[in-house]
């Protein structure tokens, strides 16, 4: 026999064994419950009766829900033809404690250079024990164009050899900065997954070069507008998902110049209406999460204006909306039109004489947009916008209002970058700012209001570093920091305001240190520290403030201790000691306080041995004496030597279940 026929059969042998071995391994996955897709038909077979009888080549396995044994992937190392892969990630760590490492057992997939599509399934538990060592194995699957590794334990360059890929699904895996920048070889991706990742905002600049992606998911992942910058060259974005971003209206302009974005999560991020105004050149826009975040609904119309074919999700007020009759714009530009389209909103508006002079629209339906009519009118002194959804796009139309001198913007969506619209109100008096989005940094551009007197910021986020710009407008008397984030460095730079001479602090972290720097304000009358943590020993600071005639230390750690000190204080007219441990020794020291006309001590440790105290006080003309133990015996004697004193009592209210004292 020649060589020739010799060398065809051994082929032929060689062909028929190989045949014979992939029907094996398929009839073994099915076995094992798994699925396979054989040439020439891509639907998966899941019965042995389904296979062909003839020739038979694997393009596919699903180990998916199998109990496969990692060592076992032996078996179809031979199958060089295959093109998907489907692999259990439950087989890698199969139980909470496994030590169990199979991460050498993909050498076995090492010869299936052919191979396309690689997925890892989820897991039960938090992670899929495949690590850059695994990978290790599979540098040479250059091929591979999808690979799925959700809850994988990526930390380096594991996926760097796969520079072919056009989706990448990282979900839940513990990739980090370093990680991703294994990534920044894989030009041809399209779709990139990396929910609830550890990225960071250095880390998305490994994504900058990632050009051709077209979906990109960041969902619960730790970023800021400073990493969204790094996606500015990923024009070509289908479908971004960006839910729980720290994301604000500066990093929206990026997003604008997504010009075929398609799908967009904002979901529970920072963007107010002038941030979704950005999105209305957005014109391939068809969905649009922004629940949660800080648009409003006028907001949200105004898009939708833009892009009706956008479906936007959006939780607002539970209120529907009356549109009354000439509430959509005045009838004319003259004020009396104004005054009347301010009316048909809900509104109010006052005029002196035949200038209109005040408008409200507190808890009125306005929009950004609709402010321009009241920013037309030029002779405004007062104006009111009080829970509206009114926000930094707004205020652009208050610029020519330089007349005003009262403007309420409490409980809207305005923030720090709203206020530069309004630092050329020169003649501002009184600006309100409570429950706002301010946390101090557009505070800088008020520093020429240099006729302001009041600044209101109770409820506002507003932090130490935004104090600093406060301590530049020394002509404030009144400012009002309550429930703020303020604490005991911040108050440092108010000792320099030399007219203030009110300071609400309640709710904020003021401690022993903070009195120091409160105790510089000597031009103090009015102070509110309700629920502040200073102790007895930081309410001595408080003894040179001479001409304080108002003082709130409810709910604080205030006890007969630092009472001493309060005695010092003889213009004192008005003082709060509810919820603290005040007791009759502190009323002893407080009968030498000759203007006090109005004293709380709700739920203070007083008894009728305090009773002699307070009968002593003749300047007293309000004292609250509910949930003390005082009895009524007490009472008739306190009666009796105060009667133009208003005194709050009820006997029953010492009952230790109504003190909320065992």
């Amino acid at each position: 026999m020649s060589s020739l026929p010799r060398l065809a059969l051994l082929c032929l042998a060689f062909v028929l064994a190989a045949s014979a071995s992939e029907r094996d391994v398929a009839e073994w996955v099915m076995r094992l419950g798994g699925r396979v897709i054989v040439e020439g038909n891509r639907v998966p077979l899941r019965d042995v009766s389904e296979l062909p009888q003839d020739e038979l080549q694997i393009r596919g396995l699903d180990f998916t829900n199998t109990t496969l044994d990692p060592g076992d992937l032996e078996k179809i190392s031979l199958l060089t033809g295959i093109r998907e892969l489907y692999l259990p990630g439950p087989s890698w760590n199969p139980g909470s404690g496994s030590r169990l490492d199979a991460n050498d057992q993909l050498r076995f997939l090492s010869g299936l250079t052919n191979l396309k599509r690689l997925y890892f399934s989820l897991h039960f538990l938090a992670n899929v024990n495949v690590q850059d060592k695994g990978f290790a194995h599979l540098a040479g699957l250059t091929q591979l164009e999808e690979l799925r590794c959700s809850q994988c334990r990526i930390a380096a360059d594991g996926l760097a050899p796969f520079t072919n890929l056009r989706a990448l699904d990282l979900n839940y895996a513990t990739i980090g900065d370093e990680g991703i920048k294994s990534l920044k070889g894989m030009k041809e991706l399209r779709r990139l997954l990396l929910r609830d990742t550890l990225i960071t905002d250095q880390g998305l600049r490994s994504l900058s070069g990632l050009v051709k992606l077209e979906e990109l998911d960041l969902y619960g992942v730790n970023i800021t507008d400073v990493g969204l910058e790094s996606l500015r060259p990923l024009t070509g974005m289908k479908k971004l998902n960006l839910l729980g971003a720290n994301i604000t209206d500066e990093g929206v302009e990026v997003l604008a110049g997504m010009k075929h974005l398609r799908e967009l999560n904002l979901y529970r991020s920072r963007i107010t209406n002038a941030g979704l105004a950005k999105l209305a050149g957005l014109k391939d826009l068809v969905a649009l999460d922004v629940r949660y975040s800080r648009v409003t609904q006028n907001g949200v119309e105004a898009l939708q204006a833009s892009l009706p074919d956008c479906k936007v999700d959006f939780v607002g007020t539970a209120v529907a909306r009356v549109r009354k009759p000439g509430a959509g714009r005045p009838s004319g530009g003259d004020p009396r039109a104004i005054a009347a389209w301010v009316k048909a909103l809900g509104g109010s508006a006052e005029f002196s004489g035949s200038v209109l002079s005040s408008i409200s629209l507190a808890s009125t339906g306005v929009s950004d947009a609709q402010l321009a009519y009241a920013g037309s009118i030029r002779t405004l002194k007062k104006l009111d916008l009080t829970a509206t959804e009114t926000g930094d796009l707004g205020l652009s139309a208050l610029k020519n209002l330089v007349g005003l001198k009262e403007l309420i913007l409490s409980h809207t969506t305005v923030s720090d970058a709203g206020l530069e619209q309004i630092a050329g109100l020169r003649q501002l008096q009184t600006l309100r700012l409570g429950g706002t989005l301010v946390r101090g940094s557009g505070l800088r551009h008020l520093k020429g209001l240099t006729a302001l007197t009041e600044l209101d910021l109770t409820s506002a986020p507003v932090i130490d570093e935004g104090l600093q710009h406060i301590a530049g407008m020394r002509s404030l008397e009144r400012l009002l920091l309550s429930y703020s984030d303020v604490s005991d460095e911040g108050l440092a730079h108010l000792s320099g305001l030399p007219r203030l001479s009110v300071l609400e602090l309640n709710g904020t972290d003021a401690g022993d240190e903070g009195l120091r720097h409160i105790a510089n304000i000597q031009s103090l009358r009015d102070l509110a520290l309700n629920s502040c943590r200073f102790t007895n020993k930081g309410l001595t600071a408080l003894s040179g403030l001479a001409g304080l005639e108002r003082l709130e230390l409810s709910r604080t750690r205030t006890g007969n201790e630092g009472i001493v000190v309060l005695a010092r204080l003889q213009n004192l007219e008005s003082l709060n000691l509810d919820y603290t441990a005040v007791g009759d020794k502190a009323l002893e020291m407080l009968r030498t306080l000759p203007k006090l006309r109005e004293l709380t001590l709700d739920t203070a440790e007083v008894t009728d041995a305090g009773v002699a105290s307070l009968k002593s006080m003749p300047s007293l003309k309000v004292l609250n004496l509910y949930h003390t133990l005082v009895t009524e015996k007490g009472m008739a004697e306190l009666k009796a030597a105060l009667p133009d004193c208003a005194i709050v009592f009820d006997r029953e209210s010492a009952l230790p279940s109504r003190r909320g004292k065992s």
